[in-house]
């Protein structure tokens, strides 16, 4: 069984972002994260405070995906299955990008049972063992199946976690409209600085932080600060419908906010999103993409999951 793995490389923006001030500070098991930047010209403050065990556990067993020890585990399960046909046995086949085998038997009617077995064993443990690792296999217009990190469930397990930033944000934006909110919050995390790896498609997850190790490590790339908007504005608007979006080698947010014909936008399953892209450097306004991606946009040519 083979699988390709996909991350997104973001390509040069077309503005620069305003300069941020962070600060971290610990103390009596608190971590004090401190910020001075800039929404629409105005100067701005945000201050949080998250307990150190929190920031500790937060996905610590989250690693890169391994396909080949995902074909390992794939290989015993196969040889447990198969114990059950003492007159059939498989025949493991050299292939470093996937799982190959050959099925021998003595009884060639046997043969069509257990390559449906197995191929259905195959398809059901590697979801398990994907599950596990919170990663997910995903279908884009433009390559297929590809493995990615789960962000829907990476994004729904870290709701307890950013409480405390949830928190400060709503005490700051307490009475103000959906869209200035979603403005505020991209824009905050457009300035934290882009994760920059060189070789995005060989990291196999390297380049992807939960939401609580960007603001730790003050970085994170698209996917990453994504999931971390995702996460807050499911906190905040909690009414509000959310979908990630996956272009060729980029990553962005839908929000089921009112459009305005102005305003870039995606259609998922019928319904229309307000695009916002929260990676920066460039500062995009809800509504407002690179135009290396509205091509895709409009036409449908994207990947996408429902959060």
């Amino acid at each position: 069984m083979k699988f390709i793995l996909l991350f997104f490389l973001l390509l040069p923006p077309l503005l620069a972002a305003d300069t941020l001030r962070f600060s971290l500070q610990q103390d009596d098991g608190q971590a004090h994260f401190n910020y001075r930047f800039s929404v629409a010209g105005q100067a701005q403050q945000l201050n949080f405070s998250i307990a150190q065990p929190t920031l500790s556990n937060h996905f610590r067993q989250f690693r890169r995906f391994q396909t080949s020890v995902m074909q390992q585990y794939l290989w015993r399960d196969l040889q447990m299955h198969m114990a059950k046909y003492p007159n059939a046995r498989l025949i493991r086949q050299p292939d470093r990008n996937a799982l190959s085998y050959q099925i021998a038997s003595a009884d060639n009617t046997l043969l069509p049972q257990l390559q449906q077995e197995l191929s259905q064993l195959t398809t059901e443990r590697s979801q398990f063992y994907l599950q596990q690792a919170y990663y997910y296999q995903l279908s884009l217009p433009w390559s297929g199946p590809v493995i990615v990190p789960d962000h829907q469930r990476l994004m729904q397990d870290s709701l307890k976690d950013l409480l405390p930033v949830a928190k400060a944000l709503h005490d700051k934006l307490v009475n103000t409209a959906s869209r200035d909110t979603v403005a505020y919050i991209s824009s905050w995390l457009q300035q934290l600085p882009y994760q920059d790896l060189s070789d995005r498609r060989n990291s196999t997850g390297n380049t992807f932080s939960p939401p609580l190790r960007v603001l730790q490590e003050n970085r994170g790339d698209c996917d990453s600060k994504t999931v971390l908007l995702a996460a807050l504005i499911r906190m905040l608007l909690p009414d509000v419908k959310l979908a990630i979006v996956y272009l060729p080698q980029h990553a962005m947010l839908a929000v089921q906010l009112p459009v305005t014909g102005a305003d870039d936008k995606a259609t998922i399953e019928g319904k229309e999103y307000l695009l916002v892209d929260p990676t920066g450097p460039a500062l995009f306004a809800p509504g407002k993409i690179s135009q290396d991606y509205i091509m895709y946009t409009r036409s449908g040519q994207f990947g996408y999951r429902l959060l």
